[in-house]
């Protein structure tokens, strides 16, 4: 009863202003039917298709957008996406995360989606120009760090010998492993078959920053991808052995394949690191020391002290048995 009364006093206002209620309606609804037709999604869709038409590859800008941008303005309209909206919004979550080079990219997909926009007249001014971004810092490696992004990027890796037909069994492995073990890339090329022990079910090497003795204990998915590879080539010392069969898969081996998967500019074999360092943190809840252990960082006690680097091995097996089995749960769904 109140709605109504509501409604006819509103109708009431409309008359004295010399409006006729039935076309208010009417044209209220052609405006809301208009915004739905112009908001973000479907411009870019609209864009995206004539790339299509076009015979542009664009599958990486189509997961940026549906990842990063459709979930928080794609149901804005153009006139809404002000500057402060596409920094908060969009930009500043991707730059916390550390993906400088997703947002380069994304920042470059959504310029030509503006531009498409000014074209059809639905703005007149292009924020996106005036979007700046933070510069890459030295030593940073991209690195996906969501789970969102991390689970088609897996089963791309599992399935990169379908993708990529001309690959070397040892190059699949050695992308596996990367992922699995987290250490770094220069390492995992080199590993020697003496540094595998195959009771112990671990890698025992000294590693290259801090000089020490390493002890990388291997899950089950980890231990049974080495025993597949590691008696291929008898005649060489290395696990990962490249094209000649003997010497071990060159340096840039692995960022190549990543490329080929289409994570050039979002996902490095360093960045691996990066990728378990914060999953195993904030998702998995590992302690930090056992995940900075793993990762060959120099670990200190609260006396300022070294730990023992066997100190924390079972805990680091059961750790590493979890972060495998986390992975295989995205191949399995």
């Amino acid at each position: 009863m109140d709605d109504a009364r509501t409604i006819r006093d509103e109708y009431k206002k409309l008359i004295k202003q010399g409006i006729d209620p039935a076309m208010e309606r009417i044209e209220t609804k052609s405006q809301k039917q208009k915004e739905a037709e112009n908001t973000f999604r479907v411009v870019a869709e609209a864009w995206l298709y004539k790339r299509e038409l076009e015979q542009k590859q664009d599958e990486e800008t189509v997961r940026r957008l549906k990842h990063d941008v459709y979930p928080y303005i794609g149901d804005l309209t153009f006139p809404q996406l002000t500057l402060e909206i596409l920094e908060i919004k969009v930009f500043k979550r991707i730059i916390e995360r550390g993906a400088l080079s997703v947002a380069k990219r994304l920042k470059s997909d959504l310029n030509q989606i503006f531009k498409s926009a000014r074209k059809k007249k639905l703005i007149q001014y292009n924020p996106i120009e005036d979007i700046e971004l933070p510069k890459p810092q030295g030593g940073n490696f991209a690195a996906v760090t969501e789970e969102q992004d991390l689970v088609p990027m897996l089963n791309k890796i599992w399935n990169y010998s379908k993708l990529y037909t001309r690959c070397l069994l040892t190059t699949q492995v050695a992308l596996k492993i990367s992922v699995l073990t987290f250490q770094r890339p220069g390492e995992i090329r080199k590993l020697k078959k003496e540094y595998f022990y195959r009771e112990e079910r671990c890698f025992k090497f000294t590693a290259s920053k801090t000089k020490q003795l390493h002890i990388v204990p291997l899950s089950d998915q980890a231990f049974n991808l080495i025993e597949s590879i590691i008696d291929m080539h008898p005649y060489s010392e290395y696990i990962f052995v490249g094209r000649d069969g003997k010497t071990f898969i060159s340096d840039n081996t692995i960022n190549s394949a990543l490329k080929r998967l289409g994570y050039g500019g979002e996902q490095t074999a360093h960045g691996f690191r990066a990728t378990a360092r914060t999953m195993l943190d904030e998702i998995l809840e590992q302690r930090v020391d056992f995940i900075e252990h793993q990762l060959a960082h120099k670990v200190k006690d609260n006396n300022g002290t070294a730990y023992n680097r066997t100190k924390f091995l079972n805990n680091r097996r059961e750790m590493m048995q979890e972060w495998a089995n986390y992975l295989e749960s995205f191949l399995q769904a």
